[in-house]
């Protein structure tokens, strides 16, 4: 079973296979074209090679930081920082101090309306 030769090779094989042999025998192949593995080559570069367009400044920042998580946290917390100061500065500061306290409390709210009225100061 395990010899040296195949069953079509001995010749003890059933007709079959020695109809199978004279068929392939028969089979006429395909010749590739002259320029075949060059046209293969040219195809496998082309699906390959990335498209060279330039780059923006938002995925050059980020193809710099991702490796580095470090300055990724460190950028991140100063933006967080810029972004919070700016909001301190540029808010509307609180006239009277009941209202810096209490915002609830303030005279265009019910409550502050309520207690200026029960006070007895003016609106």
């Amino acid at each position: 079973m395990f010899g040296k030769h195949s069953r079509l090779e001995s010749g003890t094989g059933p007709v079959s296979d020695a109809r199978l042999t004279v068929l392939l025998q028969q089979w006429k192949g395909e010749e590739p074209q002259a320029n075949f593995e060059a046209a293969v080559w040219r195809r496998i570069h082309t699906a390959s090679a990335p498209e060279q367009r330039a780059a923006t400044l938002a995925e050059l920042l980020r193809d710099w930081l991702l490796p580095q998580p470090v300055w990724a946290t460190v950028l991140t917390t100063t933006v967080a920082v810029l972004i919070g100061v700016w909001a301190g500065v540029s808010a509307p500061r609180a006239h009277d101090g009941r209202q810096a306290n209490e915002p609830l409390l303030h005279s265009q709210t019910l409550a502050g309306s309520y207690l200026t009225m029960v006070a007895g100061g003016t609106r």
